[in-house]
């Protein structure tokens, strides 16, 4: 009954479950769910087609496959492609692998050197709209030598041969998942006797417009070990896949056997509310085998990770309300062993406990400290925000000005670019606000300007690096001119959600957003849509939702100053 079953290259770095519900006749099956398609609405798909359209006016011997809809006709090409030899093969499409339960394909096939029988051999090329690498942090321990892991070329020279080390950059763990994908296409590749010889590797490109060439042969991801003395050890992207995915063929040949007999396996994984959640067709179905006190249900901020959830439920505690009733002393000696591939788990588990004591008593908000909590004033009160697009430019200066010496009504001013910005276009727009900010500071009256985390001068100091003086003053002003409200809120108060601004302004100060989802991720795809919707009504109403999103956020941070200054 399991032997057609296949798995895509998204099934190894997806939840479990889903794979389980897929295949369980039990469970009631719900549309077809296509997991590139959030990236897709986030501008993915035209990323995708610029980085290959780039590629395809580089290399010379390119076929372009895209225009080919039949899997068994693109297949057919893809084979006589490699067999002439052909240098890049955009929407290349192995054969299934139906030994392995592997289907799909990369974005592109790019030659590397021969196979050890002399034929053309191919590495896989992905794409992702996001940034796939970050500054290197020296005390991180799961990077490999210098300049080893990470090798960068230039879209005009995507080859292996072109790649440089860069010694300064990392590859940045959120971007685990892309790896897993290049995995299985590599493995696929193998399977269909296409795989470059010599060391297996990946060409990935991101939103900087570079391929990164990644060796999915090293080992340098930090993974969970019950046999490490540390808890935890470094593999592959390579090992790291192969275990995730035997694993999920595990529990879909289980699946495939529950038909809501007597005689039915239990399933080998359990629902865990996880991010991945938000936006999974299966999410209804695990939602009803969740208690609603669950401890993944519930602790939303700093959330225990899988392998801690899984943990304290073999420990017998699986809802807030156990944990609030355990000893957590006697707790830590039965689980900290369990969970040492997790930096601070012991502070992470004492932290949930406090949120968990907190949720049990219905308690959004603890007061920290008692007395006024001091917020620094000005005749000139401004808060400000700013939007950035998923390419990490800023787009949007939001500033919300109260004269408050002269009396009169705050006014919302903004300072906007509708277009995927560039770096000097983005610093362009940063210079227009900070030249208008700054001739309010030469007023002669004390102008203090009001934010929440420290994201806004950290984007201010990284624009400012490229030394344009009117950014150097804002830097400057900033030392003393600025005010991080997070950091008041920080030595106050304790929050059981966290101290987020959504958070403390609606369960603090009691501002309440107009939009009724209001977030920065979805102010991602609301300015994607305003820059790319084809209809130009829909991009002037992403438009003004976004415009209508910055403002709210301004005014709660004046509401919530409000409020802080109003403790006692």
């Amino acid at each position: 009954m399991s032997a057609g079953f296949l798995l895509d290259s998204y099934a190894a770095r997806s939840c479990a479950v889903k794979t389980h519900n897929r295949f369980d006749a039990t469970v009631p099956p719900q549309p077809a769910s296509d997991e590139s398609l959030p990236e897709v609405f986030a501008g993915g798909a035209e990323h995708a087609r610029q980085m290959l359209d780039a590629l395809a006016d580089a290399v010379p011997a390119t076929i372009d496959l895209r225009g080919i809809d039949s899997p068994t006709e693109r297949t057919a090409r893809t084979a006589d492609a490699i067999a002439l030899g052909l240098s890049l093969i955009i929407a290349g499409s192995p054969p299934v692998d139906g030994l392995g339960r592997r289907t799909g394909r990369p974005a592109a096939l790019l030659r590397g050197p021969n196979r050890a029988d002399g034929t053309a051999g191919y590495f896989p090329v992905l794409t992702r709209f996001g940034k796939l690498t970050e500054r290197r942090r020296q005390s991180r321990p799961s990077e490999a030598a210098e300049g080893a892991v990470i090798r960068i070329a230039a879209l005009t020279r995507p080859e292996f041969s072109a790649s440089r080390g860069d010694p300064e950059r990392s590859w940045r763990t959120r971007n685990e998942g892309l790896l897993l994908q290049a995995a299985h296409h590599w493995r696929m590749l193998q399977a269909a006797g296409w795989a470059a010889g010599g060391p297996p590797r990946a060409a990935l490109i991101g939103t900087d417009r570079r391929v990164t060439w990644i060796d999915l042969g090293q080992a340098f991801l930090r993974t969970y070990s019950a046999s490490s003395p540390t808890g935890w050890r470094l593999r592959s992207p390579l090992e790291r896949y192969d275990h995730e995915f035997r694993f999920r063929v595990k529990v879909a040949k289980v699946a495939l056997r529950r038909t809501g007999g007597p005689q039915d396996p239990a399933p080998l994984v359990r629902p865990i509310r996880i991010r991945e959640c938000d936006h999974c067709v299966w999410w209804e179905n695990c939602r009803g085998q969740l208690d609603d006190d669950d401890l993944s249900l519930r602790i939303d901020k700093s959330p225990l990770d899988i392998r801690e959830i899984s943990a304290l439920r073999g420990l017998g505690v699986e809802t807030v309300h156990d944990l609030v009733g355990a000893d957590l002393d006697r707790l830590k000696i039965d689980y900290l062993p369990l969970v040492r591939h997790r930096p601070g788990a012991e502070r992470r588990l004492e932290l949930a406990a406090r949120r968990a004591d907190l949720l049990a008593r219905d308690v959004a908000l603890e007061r920290l400290t008692s007395g006024p909590i001091e917020v620094p004033a000005a005749d000139v009160e401004i808060d400000l925000d700013i939007e950035t697009s998923r390419s990490e430019r800023v787009y949007l200066w939001g500033f919300r000005v109260h004269d408050v010496a002269a009396g009169s009504p705050p006014e919302f001013v903004e300072f906007s670019a509708w277009w995927e910005l560039d770096a000097r276009g983005e610093r362009a727009l940063a210079v227009r606000a900070i030249r208008w900010l700054r001739q309010l500071v030469a007023s002669g009256r004390t102008v203090r300007v009001y934010h929440y985390s420290d994201y806004e001068v950290v984007q201010l100091r990284r624009l400012a690096a490229a030394g344009d003086p009117e950014l150097a003053w804002a830097l400057e002003f900033a030392r003393e001119g600025f005010c991080d409200l997070y950091r008041v809120v920080a030595d106050h108060y304790f929050g059981a959600h966290g101290l987020g601004l959504k958070t403390v302004a609606t369960r603090g100060a009691g501002f309440t957003w107009r939009d009724e989802d209001p977030g920065g991720l979805n102010s991602l795809t609301w300015f994607d849509e305003a820059v790319h919707a084809v209809d130009p009504v829909e991009r002037a109403a992403a438009r003004a939702r976004v415009l209508a999103y910055n403002e709210d956020d301004v005014t709660a941070t004046w509401q919530l100053r409000r409020w802080l200054r109003e403790q006692q």
